[in-house]
C-alpha cells in the first residue's frame, strides 16, 4: 500500500512537470523571446529594450536623458487624456447631456493621441540618429516585432 502511494504520487509529480514544460516550451515556441520593458535607461536595471542592441557608453549616455523627457512627456499626455476620458464618461452619464461639451472633450482627447504620435515619431527619429547600422537595423526589427506583439516595449503599465 505505501508503495502504491508513492508510485502514485512520482507519476503525478511527473505528469505536472511535463504538463508545466510543455507549457512553457509552447508559449518560447509561439510568441519567441522578447525582452522585458523597462523605463529606464541605466545600466543598473535589470533589462531594458535598448540594452539589446548593444549600445556604447557614450550612446546612452546621449539616449538616457532623450528616454527620460520621452516618458515625462508621454506621462503628461497620458495623464490627460485619463482626466478628460474621466470627464467625458461624467457627461455621458448625466441625465441632461451636453452634447456640445462632448464633442469638445473628444475633440481634446483626440488632439492629445496625435500629439502622442508626434511625440513617439520624434523620439524614434532621435533615436535612429544615435545609432550605427547594424543597431538601426535591430532596433527596428525589434520594432515592428514589438508591433506585431500584444506585448509592446515602448507602452507602460496602463498604457494599453
Amino acid at each position: 500500500m505505501k508503495n502504491n502511494l508513492l508510485v502514485s504520487l512520482l507519476i503525478v509529480s511527473l505528469a505536472m512537470n511535463v504538463a508545466v514544460l510543455t507549457v512553457v516550451g509552447y508559449n518560447v515556441y509561439y510568441h519567441g523571446h522578447q525582452p522585458l520593458p523597462a523605463r529606464s535607461l541605466s545600466t543598473h536595471t535589470n533589462h531594458h529594450f535598448y540594452q539589446t542592441l548593444g549600445l556604447t557608453p557614450a550612446q546612452l549616455i546621449k539616449m538616457e536623458p532623450m528616454a527620460t523627457l520621452f516618458h515625462q512627456k508621454l506621462e503628461n499626455n497620458y495623464s490627460s487624456i485619463k482626466i478628460k476620458k474621466d470627464l467625458l464618461v461624467k457627461q455621458l452619464s448625466q441625465k441632461k447631456i451636453d452634447q456640445t461639451q462632448i464633442n469638445k472633450l473628444q475633440k481634446q482627447i483626440s488632439a492629445t493621441q496625435d500629439n502622442i504620435q508626434r511625440i513617439v515619431i520624434s523620439h524614434l527619429l532621435d533615436v535612429k540618429d544615435i545609432l550605427n547600422e547594424n543597431q538601426r537595423e535591430r532596433f527596428f526589427a525589434l520594432l515592428h516585432k514589438s508591433m506585431n506583439t500584444e506585448q509592446c516595449f515602448f507602452l507602460n503599465n496602463g498604457d494599453q
